[in-house]
């Protein structure tokens, strides 16, 4: 049996996002443990690199309202999960007064 060459390289290319999506980011060591992480990788992710939340430009702004920023440019989380990463990153990641 022979397969068609579109749907041979549809495959292996599906099979590398698959794998390359089950890989944590190389930036993702740069955040501490800690309880929420694997909740703010998942989340924040999506849209930027680990590298973007550690070296944050916005430093005086408070976590949660950084966190609600991003849910208005489209992160997608429960309520739960928002408080989660919102605690998270006020413990690992402390705002720097202005």
């Amino acid at each position: 049996m022979r397969i068609p060459a579109t749907i041979l390289a549809a495959s292996l290319a599906l099979m590398g996002l698959s794998q390359a999506a089950a890989q944590p980011s190389p930036g993702a060591a740069l955040l501490p443990q800690g309880a929420g992480r694997d909740t703010t990788l998942r989340v924040c992710t999506g849209c930027h690199a680990p590298e973007v939340i550690v070296n944050r430009t916005q430093k005086n702004a408070a976590w949660p309202d950084v966190v609600q920023a991003m849910v208005e440019k489209g992160a997608e989380a429960t309520p739960t999960e928002l408080a989660e990463i919102s605690a998270y990153l006020k413990k690992a990641l402390p705002e720097t007064p202005a």
